[in-house]
């Protein structure tokens, strides 16, 4: 893994989501309308979130009506959900098979082992737990999945077990072309109770936070970024050294919680300029791909 990136091609994700902090939810209007915002900005990946108070079918129907939206105006996007609502893996990733289907599925996601957060209450103690639950079985399962389906992983690494899972799938060539892990670090406010501060999952967003999960990965190929969730990503000094260690990016207002006035196309150009003073191109469509080491076209898993 190279010290500098030189003019390596970066890579923006925007996370959007419906629900921002006292304001009416987004409905799939609106939500398509931040996607194409995004990706006229800069962005490549858009993660895109359902309103969760839908059943299975009408959420799949939102996720296919924002995606052929999407993609009718941006044919080279590259799209993937969050999971649906539900008890068991299975009915997690229920709708995967239906938006690959459509032509409207770039990445599948997959969060390999638990991760916990809390809050703080007024007096700075850790009170409540909030969980992301996806055993290593899980992670499996999904993975089968994505490799069915043609598509690569994007793989929320919380805490350092879930890049080792990473890891070992890599070292068995299990892991499609394209995959990227993505190191989450911990802010200082929740994603759930927004505007309360939190004691999150992760690592502290530091040159040496980065170091680490570096060091972990030495030898191995695949591509990574960066998202800071329970504060504003791109204000924290040290995004620049993201982009100098050759990290790719994710923001968006989901990740945020409300930390920054900031947009989603906002924190979108607030990254192409900082990738432009750096020196680092900011790419979409195929050479995003190819920048994530997968082909545009490539339609079997590695």
């Amino acid at each position: 893994m190279k010290n500098s990136a030189g003019d390596m091609p970066l890579v923006i994700e925007a996370s959007i989501c419906p629900y921002r902090h006292a304001e009416p939810v987004w409905d799939v209007n609106g939500m398509i309308s931040e996607a194409k915002a995004c990706l006229q900005a800069g962005a490549a990946i858009v993660h895109h979130h359902h309103d969760m108070r839908f059943d299975e079918q009408e959420s799949i129907s939102e996720m296919l009506t924002l995606g052929k939206s999407v993609k009718q105006e941006f044919p080279d996007a590259i799209l993937y959900p969050d999971f649906l609502k539900a008890a068991t893996v299975s009915g997690k990733i229920a709708h995967i098979t239906p938006l690959a289907q459509a032509g409207v599925l770039g990445m599948v996601p997959v969060d390999p082992g638990r991760a916990n957060s809390g809050q703080l209450d007024d007096n700075g103690a850790p009170v409540g737990n909030n969980v992301v639950q996806y055993s290593f079985d899980d992670a499996n399962q999904t993975l089968e999945l994505a490799r069915q389906v043609r598509a690569p992983l994007a793989i929320g690494v919380y805490e350092s077990y879930n890049l080792r899972w990473a890891l070992a799938q890599e070292a068995i060539g299990k892991l499609p072309a394209g995959t990227m892990v993505k190191l989450y670090f911990g802010g200082e406010y929740s994603l759930i109770h927004i505007g309360r501060r939190a004691l999150n999952f992760g690592l502290p967003l530091t040159r040496e936070s980065i170091d680490a999960y570096l060091k972990m990965m030495e030898g191995s190929k695949l591509p990574w970024c960066v998202g800071l969730m329970g504060d504003a990503l791109m204000d924290s000094p040290v995004v620049r050294y993201v982009i100098e260690r050759g990290g790719h990016l994710r923001v968006g207002i989901e990740d945020a919680a409300s930390r920054s006035s900031a947009g989603n196309r906002e924190m979108v150009a607030a990254a192409v300029e900082l990738a432009r003073q750096v020196g680092r191109p900011v790419v979409q469509g195929a050479a995003a791909w190819a920048a994530l080491g997968r082909k545009a076209t490539a339609m079997a898993p590695a």
